[in-house]
C-alpha cells in the first residue's frame, strides 16, 4: 500500500523503501514496542495477547490481518461467560483484513471504529452487539458482508462504505 502520506499515528514502517514505499507498514505500533500486531515477534505477540482481557481497548489502526491473527486477537478477548469476544473501545481504522474477518457475535463496548478499513474476504458481524458508535465510515467490504442480527445501540456509521460482494448481508434483521 502506498500513499503519499505517513498515517497520523506512530506506525510500524516495516517494509520501507526509500523508492517503492517509503513508509512502508502502517499499522499503528503495539504499547510498549515498535511495531505493529503483524510484524511483532513471536514472544513479543504472545505477551500482549496474553495481557488482554475481555473489555479492554484496543488499537490496531493501519494494521494488515490474517485470518489467524484476528482469531488470535480476538481469542485473547474472549469473555469466559460468555464465550464471545468482548471489546472496549476497539481502533482498526485503516485496517485490512486479508481472510475471513468474523467478529460475530463479538461485543463491543466502546466505539468501534473501522473507518476506512478494508475487508478482503467474509466480514462477519453477525449477531454482533454494539454499545456504542460503530464507524464504517470509506470502509470497503470486497466479498460478502454480514450483519445478520446486528444490534446497534449508538450510532451506525456507513457513509461512503463500499459493498462490493455479491452478498451484501444487510437486508432483513434476524436473517
Amino acid at each position: 500500500m502506498s500513499t503519499s502520506a505517513p498515517p497520523d499515528w506512530p506506525h510500524c514502517a516495516h517494509g520501507a523503501d526509500l523508492a517503492a514505499d517509503p513508509f512502508g507498514c502502517r499499522g499503528i505500533h503495539v504499547p510498549g514496542h515498535a511495531a505493529c500486531l503483524a510484524h511483532l515477534a513471536g514472544a513479543d505477540c504472545d505477551a500482549y495477547l496474553a495481557g488482554l482481557t475481555p473489555g479492554a481497548s484496543i488499537d490496531h489502526r493501519g494494521t494488515t490481518f490474517t485470518e489467524s491473527l484476528l482469531i488470535a486477537l480476538l481469542n485473547a478477548l474472549r469473555d469466559t461467560a460468555t464465550g464471545h469476544p468482548r471489546l472496549g473501545a476497539a481502533q482498526f481504522g485503516s485496517a485490512t483484513f486479508e481472510g475471513t474477518a468474523e467478529f460475530g457475535p463479538a461485543k463491543f463496548d466502546g466505539t468501534a471504529g473501522f473507518e476506512s478499513a478494508t475487508f478482503k474476504h467474509t466480514a462477519g458481524f453477525w449477531s454482533a452487539t454494539f454499545k456504542g458508535a460503530a464507524k464504517f465510515g470509506s470502509a470497503t467490504f470486497e466479498d460478502t458482508a454480514r450483519f445478520w442480527s446486528a444490534t446497534f445501540e449508538g450510532d451506525a456509521r456507513f457513509w461512503s462504505a463500499a459493498f462490493r460482494g455479491p452478498n451484501k448481508g444487510v437486508g432483513r434483521a434476524g436473517g
